[in-house]
């Protein structure tokens, strides 16, 4: 018989948020989750993007993802199209992703720099006037 070891909590005010779901009005579930901060030779942050499209009757070709954050990042890369400014709080990033009305979708990493302590507080992908409507055959 093993002896009973009491679990401990460990406060740590260094990490930063690992993951953020959203959802809306919008026809995507949306996540996002740091998956890298700077260490020694690397100075930006590995956030993974990813998407559940469903919708009853459209599909489509582009996405615009918008992600938020508690504090100013540089945009590095990433495999979409940035749009708009490329630092500050939020980032626009546009993709030319080929969905169907229910698919998964894995937009892949985002790259960006900034101070320590950062945090996603709010992720969305949208395809709003860019759907094409009732196509049942994708």
């Amino acid at each position: 018989m093993k002896t009973y070891e009491k679990p401990i909590i460990i406060e740590n005010k260094d990490l930063a948020e690992g993951v953020f779901a959203a959802s809306g009005s919008s026809c995507y579930s949306a996540r996002a989750e740091i998956k890298q901060t700077p260490e020694v030779g690397r100075e930006n942050y590995c956030i993974q993007l990813n998407g559940e499209h469903n919708a009853d009757h459209h599909c489509n070709g582009w996405q615009q993802a918008i992600i938020t954050f508690n504090q100013n990042v540089n945009y590095v890369s990433s495999q979409g199209e940035i749009v708009g400014s490329s630092s500050g709080t939020q980032l626009t990033i546009q993709y030319h992703y080929h969905q169907n009305a229910h698919t998964n979708i894995g937009l892949g990493d985002l790259y960006v720099t900034s101070d320590p302590g950062l945090s996603i507080t709010s992720f969305v992908i949208t395809d709003a006037g860019h759907t094409m409507e009732n196509m049942d055959s994708y």
